[in-house]
């Protein structure tokens, strides 16, 4: 069987779980990018002269009252023939119902997966939501990574009988790491966005940091919060506490994690409902052998046990949140126990292989 897997970005270093398909999913594949609409292919794009040959003539068909399809549609087009596909597997929902006219027209099976805010922004709900609709009665299969967006698909009404649960992994290698919990170094990694509330865990730790003064936070990642998550390092006066590592490798990544005491992320629902999935940072803080403090937050009360691998607090409760650090810094036996029995749980419910064998039975059935 040959898939195309249509992602939205060309360049997928900010979403493993979209990597992993690309890489493991057991099939042949062409990889189709472009935005919302996917339709561009590596190697394959289209010149700038073909580019000006179709917008001419639309131009002169639309004079004689003759419709012709829209660029994009007609590009997803050709490379879907051109390359025989059998299967569209479309990441993001959003992305599935905007290509949906394409697979109905080429008769292509689609299986599409929700990863987040395409199922939580109020905005991108209400633009979508006749799509979503016509959607839900075509495609095949629609998965999602937890059991909070499962309720969300069922509340926009999907069939429940087509919805597969498949949550997101971890890298293999994560299981690998072992955290010398030497220092009292407390690691945040991910964007600096309003889901993932990042001025919230800085204002925890600066109550951590009067009860602690031998504790730093490591932040990594980047986002349009970055500046001002900087000033209010500035304000709160813990320049010499808090390090703002910007974008990092995954080697770096897999450093700081097995330097760090604990994994700690703040998120939240935001102002515009956006929320996440499973964080596949916390998974991977879990996978490495880190307790977590998070929140009770979409998915990641399926991945983290809360008072046995790690403490979830009610989202924007700063006060609880730095309790909880507090006590795992005052408590290094008990971080350690946590950390342990995280990577265990982790490892035997949501593997990499577990997550690719059920999207390749949905894929398959």
């Amino acid at each position: 069987m040959k898939i195309a897997l249509l992602t939205p970005n060309k360049s997928t270093y900010t979403e493993t779980f979209i990597q992993n398909h690309i890489d493991y999913l057991p099939f042949e594949k062409i990889v189709v990018y472009g935005g919302a609409f996917p339709y561009l292919m590596t190697n394959e794009e289209p010149s700038l002269t073909y580019r000006r040959w179709y917008k001419y003539k639309t131009i002169v068909r639309d004079k004689f009252g003759i419709k012709t399809e829209a660029f994009k549609a007609h590009l997803l087009k050709k490379h879907l023939q051109k390359h025989d596909v059998d299967l569209v597997f479309a990441e993001y929902l959003n992305t599935g119902a905007e290509v949906q006219e394409v697979c109905k027209e080429l008769k292509i099976p689609l299986v599409a997966i929700a990863l987040g805010y395409e199922i939580s922004q109020y905005r991108i709900i209400e633009q979508y939501e006749s799509m979503y609709q016509s959607l839900f009665q075509y495609a095949k299969k629609i998965i999602v990574v937890s059991n909070h967006m499962k309720k969300n698909l069922l509340a926009l009404h999907c069939p429940e009988n087509k919805i597969v649960y498949s949550p997101a992994s971890p890298s293999e290698d994560f299981f690998e790491l072992q955290p010398t919990f030497l220092s009292k170094q407390i690691l945040a990694v991910g964007r600096f966005v309003n889901k993932k509330a990042p001025e919230l865990t800085i204002k925890a730790f600066s109550k951590v940091f009067l009860e602690c003064p031998e504790a730093t936070l490591v932040m990594a990642g980047d986002g349009p919060l970055l500046e001002a998550c900087k000033m209010l390092v500035e304000e709160l006066k813990l320049q010499e506490a808090v390090v703002f590592k910007g974008r990092i490798t995954r080697e770096e990544h897999k450093q700081l994690l097995a330097a760090s005491y604990m994994f700690v992320q703040h998120s939240r629902v935001a102002e515009n409902g956006d929320s996440e999935g499973t964080p596949v940072a916390i998974l991977e803080a879990s996978a490495a052998g880190l307790p977590v403090v998070s929140t009770l937050h979409a998915g990641i009360p399926d991945v983290i046990r809360n008072n046995e691998t790690g403490f979830l607090v009610k989202e924007n409760d700063v006060d609880e949140m730095a309790n909880k650090m507090i006590e795992l810094l005052h408590n290094k036996e008990l971080a350690i126990q946590m950390g342990s029995e995280g990577k265990i749980y982790i490892m035997e419910n949501f593997t990499l292989e577990k997550h690719i064998s059920i999207i390749g039975q949905a894929i398959n059935n």
